[in-house]
């Protein structure tokens, strides 16, 4: 299956549920800016392990998102949870919110003899919708998914995608995260990258992890750099007991530009959402990519977004704690003159933005260099195409 979404992808993977015919039609108004929040919810249960459904949705509904696509969201109906009869999560969300489509992506059976996968929700009309089952070994660890939709946001084609990868800190669980993470990225589709799409979950990993690297390597943009710290107590989405950690994002593409991303503190999960708010670049993004940064391509990027005026956005972000920052240079074409360079000089900060004027950038070559004062070493380059 291509990574686009497809009508024979849809026939095979559209999961509606009982009434969904009496749910109102989504929002068909024009915008161009989206509030978007991302949650594992744990399937309901707090973070001291009880079920609180009812602070996931008062938790949902009190920050009213555009979009909100779920982890480990659960179909428990006709079994037992603890005692308790459960519920078919992802339907009693699109019930109590009839405002949204949803699409939810099946992972695996859970311990209750139930479902659990990713559920995505939008305001938006669904036009496509595309599920795929990650990679998995013989260690007998759940499966897990990722679900993807193409919605309509004011005449515009907008792509979300989301994921939970497999937790573990041993070799064989790193492996497995590895293997799914690359498959995402296989499926994730490179040919709209200049088109607006969003990337969210739960990857397990912290922001230095190479994962993330190979996420960036790919054109995708962490949207909570773009305006925050890369560390510090507000960048932790799990919170608890030793296991502090960023581990939930936001991504977007070239034509995503960021105004907004924080998380909310809650004890609905033992998660915390993170919510952001975003904008459709206008004037369209032309071509864009990435470069990164270090002898082994881990230590940060530089993203070139080139717009259809020839204007043009650098986006810098240093990965990687080892003293050196990230510096990159971009010319307007192959032996032309620099129209812009900008640099992030330490792992802990945000991502640095800077932007080359219209008419700049017509096929322009970023290059990029890791930099302790006045010495640059391990310098690259590469023509955005």
């Amino acid at each position: 299956m291509t990574a686009a979404l497809t009508a024979v992808a849809v026939a095979a993977v559209v999961a509606t549920g009982t009434g969904a015919e009496a749910r109102q039609p989504a929002a068909t108004v024009a915008a161009t800016s989206l509030k978007v929040m991302n949650w594992n919810i744990q399937g309901g249960n707090s973070s001291d392990g009880d079920a609180h459904w009812d602070s996931i949705v008062s938790t949902i509904a009190a920050e009213d998102p555009d979009i909100v696509t779920l982890q480990e969201v659960h179909n428990d109906k006709g079994h037992l949870v603890d005692g308790r009869p459960g519920i078919n999560q992802y339907q009693t969300l699109l019930d109590t919110f009839p405002a949204y489509e949803g699409h939810f992506a099946r992972s695996d059976t859970n311990a209750y003899g139930g479902s659990a996968g990713q559920l995505i929700l939008s305001k938006y009309p669904i036009n496509e919708k595309v599920s795929y089952t990650l990679p998995n070994d013989s260690s007998g660890a759940v499966d897990r998914s990722m679900g993807g939709v193409n919605i309509g946001v004011g005449g515009t084609a907008v792509r979300v995608y989301s994921t939970h990868l497999s937790a573990g800190d041993g070799a064989a669980a790193v492996a497995r995260r590895e293997a799914q993470a690359r498959y995402v990225l296989g499926k994730l589709p490179a040919d709209k990258v200049t088109t607006p799409m969003l990337f969210t979950g739960d990857l397990n990993v912290r922001p230095d992890a190479a994962i993330r690297s190979w996420i960036a390597g790919a054109g995708w943009l962490d949207t909570w750099t773009q305006v925050n710290a890369n560390t510090g107590a507000a960048v932790v989405t799990h919170p608890g007991s030793g296991d502090d950690a960023r581990i939930d994002y936001v991504y977007g593409s070239g034509a995503i530009d960021v105004s907004e991303a924080r998380t909310r503190t809650t004890t609905a999960s033992d998660h915390r959402p993170v919510v952001t708010r975003v904008t459709i670049h206008s004037p369209s993004v032309a071509k864009s990519g990435a470069v990164l940064a270090g002898a082994d391509s881990l230590a940060g990027s530089a993203h070139v977004a080139v717009y259809s005026d020839a204007a043009a956005k650098l986006r810098v972000c240093d990965n990687k704690a080892d003293g050196w920052g990230v510096r990159a240079y971009v010319y307007g074409k192959a032996g032309g003159p620099l129209v812009v360079t900008g640099q992030d000089g330490a792992y802990a900060d945000g991502c640095g933005t800077f932007d080359a004027a219209p008419g700049t950038a017509t096929s322009p070559v970023v290059k990029v260099c890791l930099y302790k004062g006045g010495e640059e070493k391990d310098c690259r380059q590469k023509t955005i195409t």
